[in-house]
């Protein structure tokens, strides 16, 4: 018998409009009435203050921690142990990738539903079933832990994210756009049934990720409160269309050489790289994607371009790190061991990749 695959695609709901947070209290008393809710410096109060009336309308009662320290193991043990201790019914996670990924590591230990709000397109992470957790001391990258279910409901307030910075626009983007040619990841054929039937799809999904955001993505970024149809979709796309593809390639895809970098960079450069973005880190990994992909040197311009037009890094320096031979040795190195790249061929084309973000 085969063996069997364990598919956590979507939220169990997804509530996406104008002014979408108001409805945070009427989520939370499907499952209890008192709540931990997580959140950043500024994305916390900001939801506090507009939610805390309708809370004590409801009778709701919150415990507010601010995150003040990277999504570790051992930040989201103790919060279990918060959440333990103080009895909650629900997590709630406010504000943007990190937050989300400590609380649903938290949600699972804790074994409590887990509500999203995500104040940003930056990441898919509000959706997705994996956490990207880094070290207690110095925030470099420690592992990626799935989550057990889905998300059980996500908020979408586009009156929030549409006001976002645009830099969270422009790392959301290309973060999502980065998913075809990791799909991909050097393969030839794509079609079924040359690939299995889940890669099939995150490849579907992916290539429209694609075709939408390079069509449509600088218009959003200039202007996102200016056509709210392409601001509603944009984030359909980056929070949960994007966790989709996660989804049917059980995460296993992300780690191809774009991530790579990422997980390479949080891991041996997590103090020279602390003000680049998720996004950002992974655009820089596009550019080597789509040289190890064999891309053409069209598609690769137009990429390029587009990152330049958002003001995007677009080298190594740009991200913090000098691009030494030390320094590139370390990430190529890591980039193979994580991708099991192992052929002669697949490593010139890795040595080409890194050549290109020099």
């Amino acid at each position: 018998m085969s063996e069997t695959a364990v598919l956590k695609i979507g939220a169990s709901r997804f509530l996406i409009g104008e002014e979408t947070v108001n409805l945070l209290g009427e989520e939370i008393i499907r499952y209890g009435s008192k709540i931990l809710c997580v959140g950043g410096k500024t994305t916390l109060p900001m939801i506090r203050s507009k939610v805390e009336g309708d809370f004590k309308d409801k009778g709701i009662r919150a415990v507010w921690v601010t995150m003040e320290e990277p999504n570790s193991v051992d930040y989201a043990e103790r919060l279990k142990q918060a959440a333990q201790e103080q009895d909650v019914d629900v997590i709630v996670a406010v504000g943007g990738g990190k937050c989300m990924d400590l609380c649903k590591v938290t949600s699972d230990r804790a074994k409590k539903p887990l509500i999203t709000v995500p104040t940003s397109v930056a990441t898919c992470a509000g959706a997705s079933a994996v956490s990207i957790m880094y070290t207690k001391e110095n925030g470099s990258y420690d592992c990626s832990i799935p989550k057990e279910k889905e998300v059980d409901c996500v908020i979408a307030d586009l009156t929030i994210i549409g006001e976002s910075p645009r830099r969270l626009f422009a790392s959301g983007i290309m973060d999502s756009i980065a998913k075809l040619p990791e799909i991909v990841n050097g393969r030839e054929k794509m079609s079924y049934p040359e690939v299995n039937i889940y890669k099939h799809m995150a490849y579907i999904n992916s290539q429209f990720i694609y075709e939408f955001l390079t069509r449509y993505g600088l218009e959003i970024y200039e202007n996102p409160m200016k056509n709210k149809t392409l601001l509603r979709d944009v984030t359909l796309i980056n929070l949960i269309i994007t966790s989709m593809v996660s989804g049917f390639s059980s995460g296993s895809d992300q780690l191809a050489v774009a991530h790579g970098l990422y997980d390479g960079m949080r891991k041996f450069f997590p103090v020279e790289s602390k003000n680049a973005l998720h996004g950002e880190i992974v655009a820089v990994g596009i550019l080597m994607q789509m040289v190890f992909n064999n891309d053409s040197g069209e598609e690769y311009k137009k990429i390029y371009e587009m990152m330049k037009k958002m003001n995007m890094p677009l080298k190594l320096i740009d991200l913090g790190v000098e691009p030494t031979q030390e320094n590139l040795e370390k990430l190529k190195e890591y980039n193979m061991m994580k991708n099991s790249i192992t052929e002669k061929g697949e490593i010139e084309r890795l040595e080409k990749a890194f050549l290109a973000i020099v």
